[in-house]
């Protein structure tokens, strides 16, 4: 077995951050109940019902729901938007009542059941969700919404394909729908076809100029094709159109990170948490930015804080083994990286690096599995690889060994012992 051995540098371990996920699918409000075309009580209480203040709005909708000239299409569409009013007021249990009333006066309200779809979307109840947006849509195979809301589900679901059909729908109804250009961006972009998604993303802001996500997420296209500058130029655009959006303080952040400006980054990080203490991706996103500038015990800081969190966020425990690994504390760094890959066992990287922890602690053949498995989910990675080649030879393999090392510099001229 050979001795001088040189595996690749814990220093050098890629940083992970779960990005702008499905879960970040525009998810726009169904609009209210028209009552345009519906006779009864009075054009006050109707604009009052209607109106922004949603005080005023549940005075006015209780009355016209009391009222024995309201009709029942009126009556349903007065129980939803009092039941927005009861949501934005915080008081939920009402506001689901009133919604399965509407849904009741008026059955074929394609409103009424979106927007009771809507309440299920916010608490989590997709399969709810999902069946009143398909009703919406048997009541009324032309709203748009119920077509974009049930897409956001699907993208929510991970049904990207599904989430295409149902923007797609939704463009044909109004081929000037600029929210269904933006969701279908969305759903190409997560799904990897990122020129649909930068033309989708570009047609939904010629229609609609002042739509601040479109612009975030062309802005994560950038990202993803490693255009930080032009990326950038697009976050700046949807911050100033939404300035207090801290999703896109934290995108832009890593956009600078990403460019090498750390002051920049730095500051933007701080901005959001400050408003949003507990945004995990953010203490992720500024935990990556010190390991990166090697202040080791601010990133261990931000990791222990986003798995405060969420105890099940795998990027964050990968990480922050990440960070144990560069100060030397293998046995905690194995421990973030058992943890990261039993709650994602597809995380290339976790493997790659807890290997790298085994080898400093002198379990080779353990290591070997890990960079086995490394290389079975990411074969184009020269650097693991490279290390299977090491651990092989260090193994009593040294024909495997070297055939390794030699495909992994065909790969990557750059990697030496």
């Amino acid at each position: 077995m050979r001795s001088s051995m040189v595996l690749g540098s814990i220093a050098g371990l890629a940083f992970v951050l779960a990005g702008a996920t499905p879960g970040a699918a525009q998810m726009s409000i169904p609009a209210a109940p028209n009552f345009g075309a519906l006779e009864g009580p009075s054009s006050t209480a109707i604009l009052r019902c209607n109106g922004s203040d949603v005080s005023a709005a549940v005075a006015a909708c209780t009355a016209i729901i009391q009222s024995r000239q309201a009709s029942a299409q009126m009556r349903s569409a007065a129980l939803v938007n009092r039941g927005r009013a009861y949501y934005a007021l915080g008081q939920q249990d009402r506001a689901i009542g009133d919604f399965d009333a509407g849904v009741k006066a008026d059955p074929k309200s394609s409103r009424a059941l979106a927007n009771r779809g809507a309440f299920y979307q916010a608490k989590g109840d997709l399969d709810r969700a999902l069946q009143d947006y398909s009703s919406a849509i048997e009541a009324n195979s032309r709203d748009i919404e119920a077509f974009n809301q049930r897409a956001n589900v699907h993208m929510l679901n991970g049904d990207y394909e599904k989430a295409v059909a149902d923007y797609d729908r939704s463009i044909t109804i109004n081929p000037r729908f600029a929210a269904g250009y933006a969701g279908r961006g969305e759903a190409y972009r997560v799904g990897g076809d990122l020129d649909s998604a930068l033309r989708d993303f570009g047609r939904a802001i010629a229609l609609e100029p002042k739509l601040a996500i479109a612009f975030d997420k062309r802005g994560l296209v950038h990202s993803e094709r490693h255009d930080y500058a032009r990326a950038v130029e697009d976050f700046d655009r949807a911050l100033a159109l939404d300035p207090t959006n801290t999703d896109v303080l934290i995108h832009r952040a890593l956009g600078y990170a990403a460019n090498g400006a750390n002051e920049r980054a730095l500051a933007d990080f701080d901005t959001a948490l400050k408003a949003i203490p507990d945004d995990r991706l953010g203490h992720v996103g500024r935990g990556n930015l010190f390991l990166q500038l090697g202040q080791l015990d601010r990133a261990i800081a931000d990791y222990d804080r986003a798995i405060a969190l969420n105890a099940t966020f795998a990027d964050a425990f990968y990480n922050r083994g990440s960070a144990y690994a560069r100060k030397g504390d293998f046995a905690a760094s194995l421990a973030d990286f058992d943890r990261a890959i039993a709650l994602d066992p597809s995380l290339p990287g976790a493997f790659a690096t807890r290997g790298l922890a085994l080898v400093k602690s002198g379990e080779h053949s353990r290591a070997l599995a890990d960079f086995e498995r490394a290389v079975e989910l990411n074969p184009k990675d020269a650097l693991a690889l490279y290390n299977r080649g090491l651990a092989k030879q260090q193994t009593g393999d040294n024909a495997g060994g070297d055939a390794d090392i030699a495909r992994a510099r065909a790969m990557d001229p750059n990697l030496t012992p």
